[in-house]
């Protein structure tokens, strides 16, 4: 009878997860030639190619996407289960602080590749804006803070540097010259501030159109066409374009990891996070 491999199905997963083999590595604690290794034993035992590789990035074939679910769900039973017999020995809580501005919708992946590479972590996840989510952090709520750098301090891992750029739909009702209807976040918010400085040092008159509690709000009010809102390039909104005429451009910001955990836990959160700023194929207008 044939049998899937742990650790080969576990190399597998996060390698998708994280899209970089040399990223799931430094998460299991192997080198990229060992993950390399697993992944294709797996493919010779299952006789499918799983990912595609490119010089890069990492993706998934139509057969990797079909055998994903089955390999995620093998292993959070089987995870699971040594969490029985161990009757909660050797589980560890971890706080994190995560900005959504810095991370959104890419922090399923995040979380997943953590909790595969460390399955005895029980992660305590606070997302808000990166100001508060450093305040947290500073206060000691939360052992590990992942924010975009704002003001003068400096400190952290440098996870990735995202480009801001202008989200709008397609059809998006507004011309060069009439104020710019902005989509930003309530409250303080360094991306917002970015935005309006770029706009009133070019000299152009705005508007709030939009203020939304979260990055998934402000995607959907972007997608309705209410107006435009500076994003990470890599969280532009599905269908929308990155808007560039009559539009002064945005300073790219810094994803740094803050954390007090040292060793291969702080490696593997920097690699689980370093993944959110994976390069990411946009339109432009």
């Amino acid at each position: 009878m044939r049998t899937l491999d742990l650790d080969q199905l576990r190399a597998f997963l996060v390698a998708a997860d994280l899209k970089s083999f040399t990223a799931a590595g430094t998460c299991l604690g192997a080198t990229q030639s060992a993950i390399s290794l697993r992944i294709a034993r797996l493919e010779a035992g299952v006789g499918r190619r799983l990912l595609a590789r490119t010089p890069r990035a990492v993706g998934l074939t139509p057969e990797g996407a079909r055998l994903l679910p089955h390999a995620r769900a093998i292993l959070a039973a089987h995870d699971r289960a040594w969490a029985e017999l161990a009757d909660g020995a050797g589980r560890a809580s971890l706080r994190l602080a995560v900005s959504d501005h810095a991370v959104g919708g890419h922090l399923a992946a995040a979380l997943a590749s953590l909790r595969a590479a460390l399955p005895r972590l029980v992660p305590d996840v606070t997302v808000g804006l990166s100001s508060a989510m450093r305040e947290a952090y500073d206060r000691g709520e939360a052992e590990v803070a992942v924010i975009r750098e704002e003001g003068e301090r400096r400190e952290g891992t440098p996870l990735f540097t995202d480009a801001l750029v202008w989200a709008a739909a397609p059809g998006l009702d507004w011309s060069p010259g009439e104020p710019v209807p902005l989509v930003s976040l309530s409250g303080p918010c360094g991306v917002k501030a970015a935005a309006i400085q770029a706009l009133e040092a070019a000299g152009l008159p705005w508007r709030h159109a939009f203020s939304g509690g979260s990055v998934t709000a402000l995607q959907a009010a972007v997608r309705a066409g209410l107006g435009l809102a500076p994003f990470g390039a890599r969280h532009l909104p599905a269908g929308c374009v990155a808007r560039e005429a009559g539009l002064p451009p945005l300073p790219g910001t810094r994803v740094v990891l803050l954390t007090r955990q040292d060793g291969r836990t702080r490696d593997i959160l920097a690699a689980a996070f370093r993944a959110a700023g994976a390069p990411r194929e946009r339109e432009a207008a």
